[in-house]
């Protein structure tokens, strides 16, 4: 049988320096009485810095201090201008003016203590507001996107609105090419048509001007609009993509004057 080995002291402190080392001076593990004479000298110089802090403020803070003191206190009766207003009636506490219609506190002054340009910070504070909004926006959004509801009815209006525009311009586009067969030289109306139609700046000009009377149009409304005059000219339904014989035929073989009527 081997010899047997003494057993090792876990708990001893020879044990624990092999272990963190003898510059480990964390709280329960000071094994010699330097390290706890030297965590003990920082421990008083730490209290004694932060009271001498307590006791002498920095110049800037004693400034700060000194100046809203001044701002918040009344002038007093020693007061130049103070006393030339009670010369002429004033009287403490009251309202300016001969009905007392005038103010009842002075102006406030607002110390300005950078050297940022005037009307900066409003600038600053006004794209933090809209930086804010945008972020709201986006949270809110993301709220409508967890629930299934929200997020089916978003997407069937982006849907919608995608096939609106859609109809819009293949409607601008047929009644241009229908109109020109007519040798028209202009539209019924400046939007029936596409807008690169009008080829010189002047031209387009005068439309944009023209399209102005027309602004109460909602792209739906223009779709209407749009779409009987090719069906009531030219009997031609955009969604068929076919042009008709007649009135007759229109109303007979075509579903209806709408989308959803084709799509079923």
């Amino acid at each position: 049988m081997a010899e047997s080995e003494e057993e090792v002291d876990y708990m001893s402190a020879d044990f624990l320096a092999q272990c963190v080392g003898k510059d480990d001076v964390r709280p329960g593990l000071m094994f010699s009485h330097s390290s706890k004479r030297q965590a003990e000298m920082e421990k008083k110089k730490k209290k004694k810095d932060n009271e001498q802090r307590a006791r002498f403020k920095p110049v800037k803070e004693v400034q700060k201090e000194r100046l809203e003191e001044g701002l918040s206190t009344a002038i007093s009766s020693s007061n130049i201008g103070f006393s030339m207003l009670q010369k002429m009636g004033y009287k403490p506490g009251t309202s300016l003016g001969k009905q007392n219609q005038g103010r009842l506190e002075p102006v406030s002054v607002e110390v300005k203590s950078d050297r940022v340009g005037l009307g900066w910070q409003e600038m600053i504070a006004e794209h933090r507001k809209k930086c804010e909004e945008r972020k709201q926006k986006k949270r809110n959004k993301n709220k409508d996107d967890a629930d299934p509801e929200k997020y089916r009815a978003r997407m069937r209006s982006q849907r919608q609105e995608k096939y609106l525009q859609q109809d819009l311009m293949k409607s601008q586009r047929v009644c241009y090419q229908m109109d020109s067969k007519q040798d028209l030289e202009e539209p019924v109306e400046p939007w029936f048509w596409p807008s690169y139609v009008f080829n010189t700046e002047e031209e387009e000009d005068d439309c944009e001007e023209e399209e102005e009377d027309y602004t109460e149009f909602e792209p739906e409304e223009q779709l209407n609009i749009l779409t009987a005059y090719l069906r009531s000219t030219y009997c031609y339904c955009i969604w068929c993509g076919t042009v008709y014989d007649d009135e007759r035929d229109l109303k007979q073989n075509c579903p209806g004057v709408t989308r959803a009527d084709h799509d079923d």
